[in-house]
């Protein structure tokens, strides 16, 4: 009894810190590059590019500590699984008439947990792999969102000195209509007009530098950084579409292959099944222990071996039952929904894309040198007198428009091959996906 009793102390002991989060680490360096803890503050300290960006993130984020504190709980519950619970004593004294006593002590050793231990810890060891896989698809999510709020930090940047720029020709479009209206030679539906344009130009150019702002603190909630570490810089530029489309065509055999996901989902799955095993056999027999009773009566000492057994006579524990059945069906029903959802993803993915590629690469090509041969061209009739400088401003406001549409379209561009990136790694940018 004493022998059972240590090895089950022994096989008890939760897994050290560094067991847990060896594959998760693995995970982390082999999918982003990322193996050693870098310095925060100097990082902060210079200007911010997006892979010094997710560096901080992986260091500072509570949702990320949160999803590895799951893995001290896994390891708490397989702890508990590999255990047989404590050693009972019962004892009892009595005193009769005459002076005579009466004294018993039972020591049991509950080993129903030995019968379900096969099931239990199964379920356990699955369970620890589901919070393994949550935790490193969490942290290569939040990679992802990290690098797509950089895309849109920068290009948030960009269009502010865009708009700078058309607020400018608007302004010099309607101080040169207001001078001329001055001198008696222009209407008042002219002037209007090109006031009202130079007033819109205006409201955009404050909206996109509050959306810069918004931006950040996108960024600053994503890293977990708040008081003087929110003084951090972002420098850089998106980066220009490349010559050639990507391939795609096997992006959502890749997910399916690599989704962090359906691993925790089928280690949810097989855990929930094992469970109900294990319910099973509990409700046939809910208790089972074996042990040693010793008795003295009248001075005489009697030791002997000792069981105890729990019937199921009026609960066969249906409840327990019918709970674990349920959770492995929602586990499965759930694993199938995943399967289905992100098939759905990468196709939209794939889409989202190849439309922003194709449209950049269009703005690119034909569409900003049509408009800069139109401001060319425009200055040209200018300076032969035969065109005015409101189609000159009207030429380049038109340029800075198609300017506008090629930022957006290299944001989207970049934040859908972000998404990309992260389903061939495992797991999913998407904004409206929260992070565990």
């Amino acid at each position: 009894m004493i022998r059972i009793s240590l090895i089950a102390a022994l096989a008890a002991c939760a897994p050290s810190a560094a067991e847990l989060r060896a594959p998760v680490d693995d995970a982390i360096a082999q999918q982003l590059g990322v193996r050693e803890r870098p310095d925060v503050d100097a990082l902060l300290a210079k200007p911010l590019d997006a892979d010094a960006a997710v560096k901080v993130a992986l260091v500072t984020s509570p949702r990320l500590a949160a999803a590895l504190d799951d893995l001290g709980i896994a390891g708490g519950e397989l702890a508990s699984a590999l255990g047989v619970g404590p050693l009972e004593i019962d004892g009892m004294f009595r005193f009769g008439t005459g002076g005579a006593r009466e004294f018993e002590v039972d020591a049991i050793q509950g080993v129903l947990g030995l019968v379900t231990a096969p099931r239990r810890r199964a379920a356990a060891h699955a369970d620890l792999a589901a919070a393994r896989a949550r935790a490193s698809g969490t942290a290569i999510a939040l990679a992802a969102r990290v690098e797509i709020a950089f895309h849109d930090l920068i290009a948030a940047q960009q269009d502010v000195e865009l708009r700078r720029t058309a607020f400018d020709a608007a302004d010099a479009g309607a101080t040169l209509r207001e001078r001329m209206h001055a001198a008696g030679n222009t209407t008042d539906l002219a002037l209007a007009r090109d006031q009202d344009a130079r007033e819109q130009a205006r409201i955009d150019l404050a909206r996109a530098q509050a959306t810069v702002e918004q931006r950040r603190e996108a960024i600053n909630a994503l890293l977990g950084l708040s008081g003087r570490r929110t003084n951090w810089t972002a420098a850089g530029t998106l980066a220009e579409v490349p010559p050639a489309a990507p391939a795609l065509d096997d992006l959502e055999a890749a997910a399916v292959a690599a989704s962090y996901d359906l691993q925790a989902g089928r280690a949810r799955s097989e855990a929930a099944t094992n469970r109900l095993g294990a319910a099973r056999v509990a409700s046939v027999l809910p208790e089972l222990g074996v042990g040693a009773s010793a008795i003295e009566l009248d001075g005489k000492f009697e030791v002997g071996p000792a069981i105890r057994l729990g019937l199921p006579l009026f609960d066969q524990r249906a409840g327990d039952r019918a709970k674990a059945a349920a959770e492995a069906a929602r586990a499965d029903h759930v694993l199938a929904a995943d399967a289905i959802e992100l098939r759905a993803n990468a196709r939209a993915a794939r889409v989202a894309a190849l439309e922003a590629y194709g449209e950049a690469r269009r703005l690119h090509d034909v569409v900003l040198p049509l408009r800069q041969k139109i401001v060319d061209e425009t200055l040209l009739h200018y300076n032969a007198m035969d065109a005015d400088p409101f189609q000159v401003i009207a030429a380049r406001q038109s340029l800075a428009d198609a300017g506008h549409q090629y930022l957006d379209a290299l944001r989207r561009y970049a934040d859908a091959m972000t998404e990309v990136s992260a389903l061939r790694r495992g797991t999913t940018a998407r904004p409206d996906v929260d992070l565990p």
